[in-house]
């Protein structure tokens, strides 16, 4: 077996990652305010439109870095698992299947082709949770590369689309967790 790897419980979980949304998001609207002591300089010339839609461009943007961060969660949070199980030696075949592919890859392996492919085939994680999760690392690899095309989805992502499914994935692999 490949060099144990150090495992960090310290990526952000879901409810982390929307209460800082929370702040940002209060924190662009109150800079957009009269309340905000450098408003009369920074919006000298600014329209009501004008600052409006710097507020909502701001906003889009904070979304679309918080979706960022609960995707890369999301993936830690399978990463995580998969080294717990690869050197805790558990005996149920999605351990044995993952100690298996960490025998080969070690921490080289890929998130989609194959630690969902695992958990798809050896796992309690249903085949519809699996797919979502591909399918939002859609929106992520968008995300990443810059968004200078237009991605084909098959749906709309946002952070609450994204929040939402981090929180079902780490529901689902703590009860995996627990019952393995």
């Amino acid at each position: 077996m490949a060099k144990r790897a150090p495992i960090s419980e310290g990526y952000p979980k879901a409810r982390e990652l929307a209460a800082n949304h929370a702040v940002v998001i209060d924190a662009i609207h109150l800079f957009h305010t009269e309340s905000n002591p450098n408003f009369a300089i920074r919006f000298e010339s600014w329209t009501k439109d004008e600052i409006r839609v710097e507020r909502e461009e701001r906003l889009r943007e904070a979304d679309a870095a918080s979706a960022m961060m609960a995707l890369a969660s999301i993936e830690a949070a399978f990463r995580v698992e998969y080294l717990r199980r690869c050197f805790e030696k558990r005996k149920d075949s999605l351990s044995r299947e993952l100690r298996d592919l960490y025998r080969d890859k070690g921490q080289s392996v890929s998130f989609s082709d194959d630690l969902l492919e695992v958990w798809r085939s050896h796992g309690t994680m249903s085949a519809k949770l699996i797919g979502e999760i591909r399918s939002a690392f859609g929106y992520r690899h968008w995300l990443a590369h810059g968004r200078y095309y237009f991605p084909k989805l098959g749906r709309q992502y946002n952070i609450a689309s994204v929040y939402n499914l981090a929180q079902e994935v780490e529901t689902n692999l703590k009860s995996t967790h627990a019952t393995n």
